[in-house]
Parts: structure tokens; C-alpha cells; sequence
């Protein structure tokens, strides 16, 4: 049964969703497949292509707003996907920790994140060109202008896999930069040490870090020393006997979403049970380690 807290979480992965769905490098909003009833698309959000050469990028989510309403501030939704596939970042990360460039107690990071975060940029919808590094993507948009429904975090961060990862950094960083946020993340690895997650914590009091058990993504780090921020919510693709038990399906945002309440169309044929012996044996190997 769908706990209520989880609504809201289901509301944002849409937002990803929607994100998956793009296939051009920088779509104006009539271009998205799908985008969330009430919100208009403000920046196209990029990330470093390392299979295009040195100034390379690839479109990774968007920043989107509410829509006007004279009764209601606006309130803003940053949307990260991973990658297409969802080992692609894995083979040449860097998992040597970097001190984290929040202040001088944010604790260390996962230096290949790191390096992916401070190389994304953000663009004006249909254009090409980046309009800024998305680190900086504050001094572009009115925070003055924006209100959450309980008042006190203007910005919500969410983001599926790497794209968590990256969510969880932007979070941080705005947060220090004294604009609370609200974090919503599903299977998303280790980002930083004890260190960081301690001085993650102190400044994002709504984080919901969802995770399903048999998914390898979220344990791939914890052994280099490396944690999770915030104690994480488990979810659990074993107990659905028509979900396949393979590991791009456990880590599937498709997965994650129909756990989450999601009705059963939004589950695609990679997510359902193709090839029983295979399934058993990866069932056999899976490692569910619960945080």
C-alpha cells in the first residue's frame, strides 16, 4: 500500500519522467512528449558529453516554474534523469573524494560527481548555446518571487540515478546559499562521505531519498567510504512477481514510479519478466542490503 508521504514523491518523479522522454539537445516545451500540467519550462539543463569531445553536452532535465497566479508566488521544480543506460557513468567514475566547495565543513565528495556537477550548464528552451553553469542558476531566476506550499522551501530537487546525485549537490549548494530546498531522489548512489551527509542534513530538513532494495546503484559506493544522505525510504520490486528482477529493470524510474502507486501502463516490457531463468539467477545474486 502507497503511504500518503509518497504522493508528493510520485508528483516529482513524473517531472523526470517527462525528462526521459526528450530526445532533442534543447526542446521548447511544445517538444517534451509530456510536461506537468501547470508548470512552464524555464531552462533546458545539459550535461558533459564525454562521447562528444571537449565542450560536448547532453541534455539531462529542465528547470520548470507554476504557472502565474496573482494568489501565488511561483514555485520552482529542478528535474534531473540519468543516463540512458544506467552504468554508463560507472566505468570512468572517479571515486576519489574531493573536498566538497560548500564551506570548510561540508565534508568530502565523489570527485567524478563533483566534476559532473560543476560542468552542467542550463540554456534558454530551443537555444543551443549555454546560458550559464547551473551551479549559478540562482542569479537567473527571481528567488523572491517563489514560495513553497508550506512556505519555507522555495525549490524542490529531484532526479533519478546519476541525475540524484546530482540533485542532492544543487540541493546543498543552494541551501547554503540560503535558499531551502525540498529533495526528492530515487536510486541514487553515495554522493560524499560522513562528513558531507552531516552537513547535508543540517541544511535540508525535507529529503526523501526513495530506494528499491534489489537495485545494485544505491550500494555501488557505500564500500569506499562513502554514505547515503538522510536514512532513505525502501522499496521493493521483489514482491511484485510480474516485475522483472534484472538490473536495468530494478533501477528503472518506470520501476520506481509504479511502486510509488503509479498504475500498471506505466510499466514498459524491459520492466516485466521476459525470461524466467535469467530473472532467477539475478534474483539468486541480488544484493539487498537495507539502509
Amino acid at each position: 500500500m502507497v503511504k500518503a508521504a509518497q504522493t508528493a514523491a510520485l508528483k516529482y518523479a513524473y517531472f523526470i519522467h517527462a525528462a526521459y522522454q526528450v530526445r532533442e539537445q534543447s526542446p521548447l516545451q511544445e517538444q517534451y512528449p509530456f510536461f506537468p500540467a501547470g508548470y512552464t519550462l524555464v531552462y533546458n539543463i545539459h550535461m558533459k558529453d564525454a562521447n562528444k569531445g571537449k565542450g560536448g553536452l547532453i541534455y539531462c532535465g529542465f528547470l520548470a516554474k507554476t504557472n502565474f497566479s496573482p494568489d501565488s508566488p511561483a514555485t520552482y521544480v529542478l528535474a534531473l534523469k540519468g543516463t540512458e543506460n544506467y552504468l554508463d557513468w560507472a566505468e570512468t567514475l572517479d571515486i576519489l573524494p574531493s573536498p566538497g566547495p560548500f564551506g570548510n565543513n561540508s565534508g568530502n565528495i565523489v570527485s567524478g560527481f563533483l566534476d559532473m556537477f560543476n560542468n552542467m550548464t542550463f540554456s534558454d528552451p530551443g537555444q543551443s548555446k549555454p546560458k550559464g553553469l547551473l551551479k549559478y542558476i540562482r542569479y537567473s531566476i527571481r528567488y523572491t518571487d517563489m514560495q513553497s506550499e508550506d512556505d519555507a522551501q522555495p525549490m524542490v530537487c529531484t532526479g533519478h540515478g546519476v541525475g540524484a546525485a546530482m540533485a542532492t549537490l544543487f540541493a546543498a549548494g543552494d541551501a547554503y546559499s540560503l535558499f531551502p530546498c525540498r529533495s526528492y531522489t530515487f536510486g541514487s548512489p553515495c554522493v560524499g562521505d560522513q562528513a558531507f551527509v552531516s552537513f547535508y542534513k543540517t541544511l535540508i530538513t525535507t529529503s526523501e531519498r526513495y530506494y528499491n532494495l534489489p537495485d545494485l546503484v544505491p550500494t555501488m559506493l557505500d564500500a569506499f567510504g562513502y554514505d547515503h544522505v538522510h536514512s532513505g525510504i525502501p522499496l521493493d520490486s521483489l514482491e511484485d512477481s510480474k516485475i522483472s528482477w534484472l538490473p536495468g529493470s530494478t533501477h528503472s524510474l518506470n520501476t520506481y514510479m509504479y511502486l510509488l502507486g503509479a498504475g500498471p501502463s506505466v510499466l514498459h516490457g524491459n520492466n516485466l519478466i521476459s525470461n524466467i531463468d535469467d530473472d532467477v539467477i539475478i534474483k539468486k545474486l541480488s544484493f539487498r542490503r537495507r539502509y
